[in-house]
């Protein structure tokens, strides 16, 4: 069973292969054992604008996964954010009801060929 933890810059570099964030982000390290196996967080891209990411490994997909989010999010809310954006891979199964419940709507935007969701403050 996969553990979650706050993200350290070390283990969002160790994860996304070296790249390193220069701005404001929040984030959570999904840990099997000695290896990340699942990241999500959200990243400033603008004053008061954050993008939120979610890489969870498909057996890990858990309702308890959730608390983890709502964590992540309150945190980037109390940093400032107002605007938060997402694209949302509608193939995983209830991707589409998260998004809904966090309360994004879609948007006309695209992003890799995905669509780009949005919450306002």
């Amino acid at each position: 069973m996969a553990k979650i933890l706050p993200a350290s810059e070390i283990d969002f570099s160790r994860y996304y292969g070296g790249i390193e964030v220069t701005g404001r982000w929040v984030g959570r390290a999904m840990w099997r054992g000695r290896m990340i196996a699942g990241f999500g967080g959200l990243i400033e891209t603008d004053a008061g604008e954050w993008f939120a990411f979610l890489e969870v490994p498909r057996e890990e997909r858990k309702p308890s996964v959730f608390r983890h989010v709502l964590a992540a999010f309150a945190e980037a809310k109390e940093q400032g954010a107002k605007v938060i954006k997402a694209t949302c891979d509608a193939s995983i199964p209830r991707a589409v009801d998260l998004m809904m419940h966090l309360g994004f709507a879609p948007t006309d935007e695209i992003l890799d060929g995905k669509v780009v969701w949005k919450w306002e403050r």
